[in-house]
């Protein structure tokens, strides 16, 4: 600034005086990267320089309590900058940390010249943000054309930044297991209902055939395995031979057997439907081929499965010397996860 003062006495004459200010940086910025209360972070800061004729030899910032620069600068409460360390700059370059306090950086370089217009950056790591309540403090950021930051200053200006509350965002997916068992299951498991599988009359000529369905998901880390229990169809002392391993529907003999796959003989059954993953295992995967072992894994899943749909096909068949009766079977589907 230029100031001009005239003034008039008994004597002619002009008085002219000049006082020479800092200019002020422009486009200033402090980003903290964490802004939590007493976190040891990354400080960047971004500014123009407004003195590019004078020669630039260092830069000073300085947090303080107040950004006024005749104010004495008190530092922050648990500020702590004195292990920080210039890790990234750009535009005005070839600094390097002369010295670093508890509340004062001080860049340097080896040549002193004026420097450009354009925006400049300096990103400062390991730098300990203020202890207590959060709150705002300032920086101050002072140019020098000495290489100490000694003596008048060229440009000044101050940027004003704040500490945080961290907020701690969580969520929990509860573990989870959906299994049903019914006659017919039209949508999800809350469509599932009956529980009585009617073969009809039993006779040698033919085969006896029945149906149920099933329906599994879960989101446990290792899937799901499903095993069935229970016991061939009885009457009293008399019994029909489960089958132990698998074999095809044979009427006037002997059988008791089921799988979960689509059959042509007889003509029963469905394949495996729906977006999981789970599948129908070993001797109950065969179409035809029928198989009863109290305890057998029946389907599995290698993951997370998404709804899948079962459905059990039930073959009996019997010998002409079958002794009459009425035959039943229970069984009993038990569905586990694996977390």
């Amino acid at each position: 600034m230029m100031l001009v003062v005239l003034l008039a006495s008994g004597v002619q004459g002009l008085w002219i005086s000049s006082e020479v200010s800092a200019l002020t940086l422009m486009q200033r910025s402090l980003q903290i990267r964490d802004p939590a209360v007493s976190t040891v972070t990354e400080h960047t800061f971004r500014f123009s320089y407004a003195s590019t004729a004078v020669p630039l030899g260092s830069v000073m910032f300085e947090y303080c309590t107040s950004p006024l620069l005749d104010v004495a600068c008190n530092a922050p409460p648990g500020m702590d900058a004195s292990g920080a360390m210039l890790t990234q700059q750009m535009g005005e370059v070839g600094f390097f940390i002369l010295t670093a306090q508890t509340n004062r950086i001080i860049l340097t370089r080896a040549m002193t010249a004026p420097p450009s217009s354009g925006q400049s950056e300096y990103t400062f790591d390991n730098v300990k943000n203020p202890d207590g309540p959060p709150g705002t403090f300032f920086a101050r950021i002072t140019t020098y054309s000495t290489p100490a930051a000694t003596g008048p200053h060229t440009d000044f200006g101050a940027v004003v930044s704040s500490t945080a509350d961290v907020l701690d965002v969580s969520t929990e997916v509860p573990p989870i297991l959906k299994f049903c068992v019914g006659l017919v299951i039209t949508g999800d498991c809350s469509s599932a209902g009956g529980n009585l599988v009617d073969l009809g009359d039993l006779k040698a000529t033919n085969a006896s055939a029945g149906t149920s369905q099933m329906q599994a998901a879960t989101n446990a880390e290792f899937g799901v395995v499903i095993a069935a229990y229970g016991t061939t169809m009885t009457s009293g002392n008399n019994s029909i031979p489960a089958l132990a391993t698998p074999t095809v529907s044979a009427p006037g003999n002997p059988q008791f057997g089921i799988n979960l796959r689509d059959n042509s003989d007889p003509d029963i059954g469905n394949d495996p439907s729906g977006a999981g993953i789970a599948n129908p295992s070993g001797s109950y995967n065969i179409p035809d081929r029928y198989v009863f072992k109290s305890g057998d894994v029946i389907a599995t899943s290698p993951a997370a499965t998404d709804i899948r749909t079962f459905t059990v096909s039930y073959v009996a068949n019997v010998a002409p010397a079958q002794p009459p009766g009425l035959y039943t079977a229970t069984v009993t589907y038990i569905c586990s996860a694996s977390f």
